[in-house]
C-alpha cells in the first residue's frame, strides 16, 4: 500500500457492517457511526492478481468511550538492547502517572474509589480487571469464529473492546489454524493463537506500567487470572451455543473439544453447524433423525474439498 494509510469503500463497508454485527452479537466493540466516501482515489490491487484499479477513499467514523490502547503506554519504552529503538517519552514517568490516573478514574471509577489511598493496589486492581476483560473478549471471538488479523499492542483496547477492523474474517470451514490476514506469513495471529497473543500483549502492557505497578505483581495477576477467566467464559459460552443450559457437567469441556475436532476432520462449516444443531429437538421422531444427520453432514466438505483443505502448506520445492 506504499504506506498511504487510506481505506477504500469496500473495506470500509465491511468494517462498518462487522462492528455493528459484533455489537448485536453481544461482543464488546467499537461502533460504526458514519461512512463517508470522498472524491480522492487510490490504486489498489483488489484481488492481488496484478490488475490494480483506482478506488474511492472512504472514512469510517468509529465510536467508543476511549481509543487508548495497550500500545499507548509503550511511549515510555526504554531503548531496545538490540535495535536501540525507544519510546518518544522514555523516562517521563510523570506522563505515565497522568495517563494511569486518567484511565482509571475515567473508565474504572469503582477501582479508583475502592483504592484511592493506595496507588499500587489501585493499579493492580486495574490490571486484574483489564486482564479479565481481555480474556473474556477473546473467548467471545473464539466462540463465533472471529479472527482479528492484527493483534498487536496498538490494537488492544484499554477498556476491553474489539478495535481496528482491518484484515478481519469469520471462519467458514472450521480450521483452528485459519489465518485471515494475507500478510501474516508466520500465522502469528491465526485463530487458535488469539488467546495466546492477547495474553502476550497483556504482558507487554505490564512491562509498560513499571514502576507504577511492579512487574512481579502484574505477572502474578496475569498467570493467576487470564487462562482461568478465558477457559471459564469460553466454556460458558459454548454451553449456551450447544443448549447445555440446565445442567453443567465436567465432561462438557471434552464434548466441546470433540465436536470441534470432528468439525476440523470433516471441514465442517463453523457457523452453519451450530445453527443446525439449534434446530435439533430432543423429542425428535426417530424416523426423522436420519434426515437431520444428512442435513448436518451436508455442511461438511466432500472428499475433493477435503483434499484442497488439507493440501500441504509447504512450498513444493
Amino acid at each position: 500500500r506504499q504506506a498511504d494509510g487510506r481505506k477504500v469503500l469496500r473495506s470500509s463497508i465491511r468494517e462498518f457492517l462487522c462492528s455493528e454485527a459484533m455489537f448485536h452479537l453481544g461482543i464488546p466493540t467499537t461502533r460504526a457511526g458514519t461512512c463517508v466516501t470522498s472524491d480522492s482515489r487510490v490504486v489498489r490491487d483488489i484481488f492481488y492478481d496484478g490488475n490494480p484499479k483506482n478506488e474511492r477513499c472512504t472514512v469510517v467514523l468509529r465510536i467508543a468511550s476511549t481509543f487508548i490502547r495497550f500500545g499507548s503506554f509503550e511511549i515510555f519504552k526504554p531503548p531496545d538492547e538490540y535495535t536501540g529503538r525507544k519510546g518518544p517519552s522514555v523516562n517521563r514517568n510523570d506522563i505515565r502517572i497522568q495517563m494511569l490516573d486518567y484511565v482509571i478514574s475515567t473508565f474504572y471509577p469503582e477501582i479508583q474509589e475502592a483504592y484511592s489511598d493506595n496507588t499500587v493496589q489501585r493499579n493492580a486492581a486495574f490490571f486484574k480487571e483489564i486482564t479479565k476483560r481481555t480474556a473474556r473478549l477473546v473467548a467471545e471471538w473464539q466462540c463465533v469464529g472471529f479472527c482479528h488479523g492484527v493483534l498487536n499492542t496498538d490494537n488492544m483496547s484499554i477498556v476491553g473492546l474489539t478495535i481496528d477492523y482491518g484484515p478481519f474474517g469469520f471462519m467458514d470451514r472450521y480450521d483452528p489454524e485459519h489465518i485471515c490476514n494475507g500478510s501474516d506469513n508466520t500465522g502469528r495471529y491465526a485463530y487458535n493463537k488469539q488467546p495466546e497473543i492477547c495474553k502476550w500483549n497483556l504482558g507487554k502492557l505490564a512491562e509498560a506500567l513499571v514502576p507504577e505497578l511492579p512487574l512481579e505483581i502484574s505477572q502474578l495477576i496475569l498467570e493467576e487470572e487470564y487462562d482461568a477467566e478465558f477457559e471459564k467464559h469460553y466454556l460458558q459460552k459454548m454451553r449456551k451455543k450447544l443448549g447445555l443450559i440446565q445442567l453443567e457437567l465436567e465432561e462438557d469441556s471434552k464434548l466441546v473439544s470433540e465436536l470441534l475436532e470432528t468439525m476440523h476432520l470433516t471441514a465442517g462449516d463453523f457457523t452453519n453447524i451450530f445453527y443446525l444443531l439449534s434446530s435439533f429437538s430432543v423429542d425428535i421422531d426417530p424416523s426423522k433423525f436420519e434426515d437431520f444427520l444428512e442435513e448436518l453432514t451436508s455442511q461438511c466438505a466432500s472428499v475433493e474439498e477435503l483434499k484442497v483443505v488439507f493440501k500441504p502448506q509447504m512450498d513444493p520445492r
